[in-house]
């Protein structure tokens, strides 16, 4: 299955609506975790997060996940990314209405708010942050980007790409100058080539429909920090064989053991099917904000 493919099959297993009595029973429960880590090089770490779950007995979960990286010295980077996640947070109930609308508008906030900022403090000159979001909404996930921070669907025994990194190596790649695989290695791996609060107008990445969710999908949000030390396939192995708590501080591990010379920050969002054991007194609002380590 490709990645349009992917987008497609939300058309081809649409089905007959259903009844009334359906239309209220909850479709998934949502298992939600992330870890950050300083990494064994750098001295801060500049990376933010965040999760808002919110559990609904008759209607499902609903939940937006949040990964920033920030740039920029004097702990400005630190600023840009709280930020960024804080402006998108601040967001999340109006994405009740229009969610992908609210969540493209959430991260142009963000963006307004810290170049607002950058420009207010000259130690903040230069500042900015990468911003990965995923809104996982009813039957949908919707996704909002700007940078390198990456978004990853584990489904159906493969693991798919979901963002595009807005970089300097990505250019490269599309151009047909350099594989993939060796963009991993590319002296510029690191060069983002659009940010938040880097500009006074940003261009956010959506996709081009709403992701149909499926029953065992997985989610893994993460900052390069995972990626430039993991594999895909070990993302993978990782995330389908142990608990999201469990696989995140396996991933954190494994950047670490291979050196971890930037900020690690992963967020793992399983969607698992409703089954008997349902429990229809969980709580109502679940805020995870990690700190920094």
């Amino acid at each position: 299955m490709s990645l349009l493919d992917i987008f497609r099959s939300r058309k081809r297993s649409a089905g007959p609506p259903p009844s009334a009595e359906e239309s209220t029973r909850p479709l998934f429960v949502l298992d939600a975790e992330m870890r950050t880590d300083v990494g064994c090089v750098r001295e801060s770490n500049e990376d933010s997060g965040s999760i808002r779950h919110d559990h609904n007995a008759g209607s499902g979960d609903r939940a937006l996940i949040v990964v920033a990286d920030g740039m920029g010295g004097h702990n400005a980077g630190e600023v840009a990314s709280a930020t960024a996640v804080k402006v998108v947070e601040a967001a999340y109930p109006l994405m009740n209405q229009h969610p992908a609308e609210n969540l493209k508008r959430a991260l142009e906030e963000a963006n307004d708010a810290i170049h607002r900022q950058a420009a207010e403090r000259p130690s903040m000159s230069g500042m900015g942050t990468t911003c990965t979001a995923l809104l996982v909404q009813g039957e949908h996930a919707y996704s909002a980007h700007v940078g390198d921070s990456r978004l990853y669907l584990i489904r159906n025994g493969s693991i798919y790409l979901m963002t595009e990194d807005h970089s300097a190596v990505m250019e490269l790649v599309k151009a047909g100058q350099i594989t993939l695989e060796e963009g991993r290695h590319h002296p510029d791996k690191n060069v983002v080539t659009r940010s938040l609060g880097g500009r006074e107008q940003v261009e956010v990445s959506t996709w081009p429909q709403p992701l149909r969710v499926m029953p065992n999908d997985r989610f893994l949000l993460c900052s390069d920090g995972l990626y430039d030390q993991v594999e895909d396939n070990e993302m993978y192995e990782t995330v389908r064989s142990q608990s999201t708590g469990d696989a995140c501080q396996r991933l954190v591990n494994l950047a670490r053991e291979r050196g971890g010379p930037d900020n690690i920050t992963i967020a793992i969002v399983a969607v698992r099917p409703v089954d008997e054991t349902f429990d229809s007194k969980a709580p109502a609002t679940r805020q995870v904000e990690i700190s920094r380590r």
